[in-house]
C-alpha cells in the first residue's frame, strides 16, 4: 500500500503499532515514514488542515531526525486520529448533500467538512452573487457597472423590470413569486454573505447546514429563472 492510499483505519493501525514498537520510533524509521507520508496526503486530501484535531496531531509528529516519538504522543496521535475518523465518518453518512445544488458543493463542501462553517456558508453566498453579476454582463453586456448585492439582486430580479423572469408574471401569483425570490436573494446578500463579519455571530454545524440547504434552494431557482428567461450562461 502507498502511503497515499492509506485510509484513516490504516493509521490509526499504525499508531497502535508504534505504542508496541519495542525500539525508537525515528525520524528516519521506513514504518515511520510512510505513516509521516501517509497522515499528511490523508489530511489535505479530505481538507482537515484547520481542525483542532490536526492542529494537536501535526505537534506530536517527529520532524527531525534527532527526535523520537515517545508513548505519550503516540497516544495523543491515536485519540485525535479517532476523533478524525467520526469526522469522516459523518461526512460520508451525510445525506443533506444530495439536496445540494452542485455549485454549492463544489465551493463549500471542503469547507464544510475541515469544520470551517463560516467559510463554507459565506462562500455559498459569494458564489450566488458572483454567478448573478455574470448573470447581468450577458444580459447587459454594455453596462458601464455591475451593482452588488442587494442592488445587483433588486436589479436582476425585480418584480418590475426583471432582468430575469423566475417565473409568469402575467397574474398575482406569478408576481408574488418574482417578489418574494428578489426579497429572499436580497436578503441573503444582507444577512447571509458575510457572517464573519459580524461580531459576536458563532456558525455552528447545524447553522451551517441550514444556510447551505437556503444557498442551494436559491441556486436552483436561478436556475429555473435562467431556463424561463432562456438566458445562455457563459
Amino acid at each position: 500500500m502507498n502511503a497515499e492510499d492509506m485510509s484513516i483505519d490504516d493509521l490509526i493501525k499504525q499508531v497502535k503499532d508504534f505504542i508496541k514498537f519495542k525500539g525508537s520510533v525515528t525520524f528516519d524509521l521506513p514504518a515511520y515514514e510512510k505513516f509521516h507520508s501517509g497522515i499528511q496526503d490523508f489530511v489535505c486530501r479530505n481538507h482537515f488542515q484547520n481542525t483542532p484535531e490536526w492542529q494537536i496531531i501535526s505537534k506530536n509528529l517527529v520532524y527531525k531526525s534527532t527526535q523520537f516519538m515517545t508513548e505519550s504522543e503516540a497516544n495523543t496521535i491515536l485519540i485525535n486520529l479517532n476523533s478524525l475518523r467520526m469526522r469522516v465518518l459523518e461526512c460520508e453518512n451525510e445525506e443533506f448533500w444530495q439536496y445540494m445544488h452542485p455549485e454549492i458543493i463544489r465551493v463549500s463542501k471542503h469547507l464544510f467538512k475541515s469544520g470551517s462553517y463560516a467559510n463554507a456558508t459565506t462562500d455559498a453566498f459569494i458564489e450566488i452573487n458572483g454567478r448573478v453579476k455574470k448573470l447581468y454582463s450577458t444580459i447587459s453586456p454594455d453596462a458601464d457597472s455591475i451593482p452588488d448585492g442587494c442592488a445587483l439582486m433588486t436589479t436582476v430580479f425585480s418584480n418590475n423590470k426583471p432582468m430575469l423572469e423566475i417565473c409568469d408574471r402575467s397574474d398575482d401569483s406569478g408576481k408574488n413569486t418574482q417578489l418574494g425570490y428578489m426579497n429572499m436573494l436580497s436578503g441573503a446578500m444582507s444577512a447571509l454573505r458575510n457572517p464573519k463579519a459580524h461580531e459576536n455571530i458563532v456558525i455552528t454545524r447545524e447553522d451551517a447546514v441550514r444556510r447551505l440547504l437556503f444557498a442551494s434552494m436559491l441556486m436552483y431557482k436561478i436556475d429555473e429563472a435562467v431556463a424561463y428567461s432562456k438566458v445562455k450562461e457563459g
